[in-house]
């Protein structure tokens, strides 16, 4: 039974390893994980790149870390820059830095007060943003909070409830993106039951409550219980259906 236990492992300096299944990885330098990993946790302090994917129940990036395969694992802090080429299985991403990923990315709670990029869709529970974020496909999650400090892109966000307001001071996170873009939200169809809108660009936004705010350019409203527009806001035209 001794020799079935599962060892950890420790790469200090300059090193790598086999892939395999562990306890507990941690590595201080730049390593280099040779094959699909499985660990109990795993902390990176330095430079990591995982050739294969990567399953953990506690992982942790800081500093650059790199998986050329998919990730899975039930929380996922990032403090620093991490990129995933395959997709994302997280119950819980917390991101204070910058994350990549090539796929997508599914959860329960994605909390992020720096960027992301994703290559496809996005499906969480909850979605609270304070920075930035690029989503090339779908946005859906219960709950959204978007707090913007750089460019948030998607080509559809659906979701329960619905909320965007542009942080005041951006000057931190713009690097993180283009600083010569707006910071602003882009998507082409919003839709959910309660949308509260501000600095949103959209062709279509459709829900049960409806609040386009300042700074809004927004093609259509499709709107079923009310409907409230400022201003300092730009609707081509809206129905209640």
């Amino acid at each position: 039974m001794e020799d079935q236990k599962i060892k950890n492992l420790r790469i200090n300096g300059m090193g790598q390893a086999a892939g395999g299944t562990y306890g507990k990885i941690g590595t201080d330098g730049i390593a280099t994980l040779n094959g699909d990993t499985v660990c109990t946790t795993l902390t990176s302090n330095g430079t990591l790149k995982v050739k294969g994917s990567l399953q953990g129940e506690q992982l942790r990036a800081n500093g650059k870390f790199n998986v050329e395969g998919s990730l899975a694992g039930e929380q996922l802090r990032v403090d620093g820059g991490m990129k995933i080429e395959g997709d994302l299985r997280a119950e819980h991403v917390d991101i204070h830095g910058m994350l990549t990923v090539g796929g997508s990315a599914f959860g329960e709670t994605l909390e992020t007060d720096g960027g992301l990029k994703l290559g496809g869709n996005a499906e969480f529970e909850t979605f609270k943003v304070h920075g930035g974020f690029q989503v090339g496909g779908m946005l859906n999650a219960g709950n959204l909070d978007i707090f913007m400090a750089a460019v948030c892109r998607a080509k559809e966000i659906g979701g329960e409830r619905i909320q965007v307001r542009k942080k005041l001071s951006t000057r931190n996170l713009l690097a993180l993106f283009s600083p010569s873009l707006a910071v602003r939200l882009t998507a082409d169809v919003i839709e959910g039951d309660d949308i509260d809108l501000e600095e949103t660009k959209a062709e279509v936004v459709r829900g049960n409550s409806v609040r386009i705010g300042p700074g809004c350019e927004i093609g259509r409203v499709e709107y079923k219980d009310h409907y409230a527009v400022d201003p300092k806001a730009t609707v081509g035209n809206s129905i209640q259906v």
